[in-house]
């Protein structure tokens, strides 16, 4: 028998908020300030995005630990000036501006609320304490416990900030089943350490089977039935 659900814990940007809808807008307002990205096309400005995203989760395994502000600024002129463009000084500010509070999707408050009842629930997030914190306030929903990589100097699918966070909260991985968007980030993490884990499957991405979760959802919208069953 499986030991008793005490809390779920949320992956945030991705699976609780609109990450992809934010960071491409933010990406596309620096643009404006671009001359020489004028003539850009679609295909040119969400190459520069998918860069962005893939060198900010590359130095995030890099030791020595970095904090989450400065690997952003960091991969958006790196990513740039690949691409012949030249940063200004302002363009890493005014992505972090855009990314303070990003709105969740639709369901998820109302989702969160039903859980709230049965259950407490942490969100366990890659980014910086006063990064997020706008973010999780615009849930609307309170959130017993924010657990961040800055807390644990460590970024999933590192280990340490999974035993962080259960250490924060109060339990055993086993008591816990974690819902979250990435496969390596969380999927992966949670066949490691047995932690069991629902996938919100929210681009119709092809499952990699070596880390199957209990359950696939495209979004929150069934998670408190699906939940309601583990308490």
């Amino acid at each position: 028998m499986a030991p008793r659900l005490e809390c779920i814990t949320f992956d945030c940007y991705g699976t609780l908020v609109q990450w992809h809808a934010a960071l491409n807008l933010a990406v596309r307002s620096i643009l404006a300030d671009h001359r020489e990205a004028s003539a850009w096309n679609e295909i040119q400005i969400s190459d520069l995005v998918d860069a962005l995203r893939t060198l900010s989760m590359a130095r995030q395994q890099r030791p020595p630990y970095c904090d989450y502000k400065t690997i952003l600024r960091w991969s958006l002129e790196e990513a740039m000036n690949r691409r012949g463009l030249s940063p200004n000084p302002n363009d890493g500010e005014a992505l972090l501006s855009s990314l303070r509070e990003i709105p969740p999707h639709p369901e998820v408050p109302s989702s969160l609320e039903r859980l709230r009842k049965r259950f407490r629930l942490a969100i366990v997030s890659n980014t910086d304490d006063d990064l997020i914190a706008a973010t999780v306030a615009s849930l609307g929903v309170p959130i017993d416990f924010v657990v961040t990589a800055q807390q644990a100097l460590a970024y999933k699918p590192d280990h340490g900030l999974f035993r962080h966070a259960h250490g924060v909260i109060g339990v055993l991985a086993e008591e816990t089943i974690h819902v979250g968007m990435g496969q390596v980030t969380d999927l992966r993490v949670c066949h490691e350490m047995g932690i069991r884990a629902v996938w919100i499957n929210r681009l119709g991405e092809k499952l990699n089977e070596a880390w199957a979760p209990e359950a696939e959802l495209p979004n929150l919208v069934a998670l408190p039935e699906l939940l309601a069953t583990y308490s």
